[in-house]
């Protein structure tokens, strides 16, 4: 799908990397701030160290925690901004196709299915660009970083998150391939009532002429029922899925957390790498859970983009030799 996108809109490319670089320079900055705060810690608590001996820590420390939130705070902003251009430029090459395919096309297509299309689904781009793309980056690349460090000075712990990591992206896969039909179903069931209450209000004068406004509206409602059915079994899905997944995030710290005690006790690691591999843990995982998390947010703007993928796919009338 991501394919899909790049080449209907060209300029994607640049915006979506300026977005990944941030996200990038934030995982090491998190990783520079939690073995400072590891440090403070053990100096302070163990070593009972004052305060004027961590403070040249505890001003670090600071200045990563600040650096850190400028960084995400400049992710987002960087992310508004690519999805902003990619939703205008789509809009853009969605409306000149259409007047390129002429009124022959519009005839056999429902109106407020296409104006459901062109207009809401293109919106619903916004967390699929915005936040899913430029998380699926995180998701490798962050906790690549946080095992690489992780490695240099305790070799068991991170081989046992880089055993861990794989099974919550399986079990989002999983669960996320049924969800995508639900999701699929639900975006049909809203262009079906789209392209209803369009006609209906199109043909409201007709209709009370002969008679029929009541039978139509009950056909709106009727329809709209079946949209309130399938995006309650969605919200179902994605909840469930979402308990799965912090389930086996939480399990897995816990599993980290249980390992580092009994190697803690048996003196074959320093209080402060533990400290530090506990404090990196949910950071290892956290990419995981908010992929899974932003892949239901982006799936809406999935199924829209394969309706407008299909519309500029449609051959365009070849036009008629001038005499």
């Amino acid at each position: 799908m991501n394919k899909i996108l790049f080449q209907q809109v060209r300029r994607v490319r640049l915006p979506l990397l300026l977005t990944i670089v941030p996200g990038i320079l934030g995982a090491l900055v998190l990783i520079a701030q939690m073995s400072f705060l590891s440090e403070i810690v053990n100096r302070v608590f163990l070593l009972h160290r004052s305060l004027a001996q961590v403070g040249e820590l505890l001003f670090l420390l600071l200045a990563a925690i600040l650096l850190h939130a400028g960084l995400v705070w400049g992710r987002e902003v960087m992310a508004r901004q690519a999805a902003i251009r990619v939703k205008a430029e789509l809009r853009e090459r969605v409306f000149a196709y259409l007047l390129r395919l002429g009124p022959a096309y519009c005839k056999g297509e429902a109106t407020g299915e296409l104006v459901n299309a062109v207009g809401e689904g293109i919106e619903r781009l916004d967390a699929y660009v915005s936040r899913y793309l430029p998380q699926l980056a995180f998701s490798v690349l962050t906790p690549l970083l946080i095992i690489t460090f992780i490695l240099s000075f305790d070799w068991l712990s991170a081989l046992l998150l880089f055993i861990t990591g794989p099974v919550i992206p399986l079990l989002m896969v999983l669960v996320g391939s049924y969800a995508e039909q639900h999701v699929q179903r639900q975006w049909l069931a809203l262009s079906r009532m789209s392209a209803h209450f369009l006609d209906a209000i199109q043909g409201l004068l007709t209709l009370e002429l002969f008679g029929r406004s009541e039978a139509a509206g009950k056909r709106v409602a009727r329809v709209s029922d079946a949209l309130r059915q399938r995006t309650l079994k969605m919200l179902r899905v994605a909840f469930l899925s979402g308990m799965v997944l912090e389930f086996m995030v939480a399990a897995a710290i816990g599993l980290v957390a249980v390992m580092l005690g009994v190697r803690l006790l048996n003196d074959n690691i320093s209080f402060a790498r533990a400290f530090l591999v506990l404090l990196l843990a949910p950071e290892f995982y956290r990419p995981l859970r908010e992929l899974g998390i932003q892949r239901h947010a982006a799936m809406e703007g999935k199924a829209a983009l394969e309706r407008i993928n299909t519309i500029l796919e449609t051959p365009a009338p070849c036009a008629e030799p001038q005499t």
